[in-house]
């Protein structure tokens, strides 16, 4: 695919660090761009200075996507490119064991649970969505 002005992407976690980085990337040669994130004060800022569009969005609500989608596409048109960036996870171990007092501690399961629901069920929503217009 030749990228140039014609092609519009949509990147979720796209106002900071590999999000912001794909979007700059592909701004630079032409593709227009939507920047799918929760962070407002970031993502407007990146938009403008890339001339694309800025949508708060939580990919673990589907109103927020389909939303964010009917925006991006209203601002840049149907987007060619979906790059999944948005994502969250900490180094935490499953168990672990107080020196002191013996006890064992769980990583709990709400957290893992909002972890899976943004990098998996968020990416799948995404790329489903994203799909769906890309068949029209």
């Amino acid at each position: 695919m030749e990228l140039n002005s014609n092609i519009s992407a949509v990147i979720t976690g796209g106002a900071s660090g590999l999000g912001a980085a794909t979007a700059r990337k592909l701004a630079s040669q032409g593709v227009k761009v939507a920047l799918f994130d929760l962070n407002e004060e970031k993502g407007e800022a990146l938009a403008k200075e890339l001339g694309g569009v800025f949508c708060k969005v939580n990919v673990t609500d589907e109103e927020s996507v389909d939303a964010g989608f009917a925006k991006s596409r209203a601002a840049i048109g149907q987007e060619r490119i979906l790059v999944n960036c948005a994502g969250t996870g900490n180094a935490i171990k499953t168990a672990s064991r107080n020196r002191e007092t013996g006890e064992i501690t769980h990583f709990p399961l709400d957290k893992f649970n909002m972890i899976i629901q943004i990098n998996l069920v968020g990416t799948f929503r995404c790329i489903a969505k994203s799909a769906a217009g890309m068949m029209t």
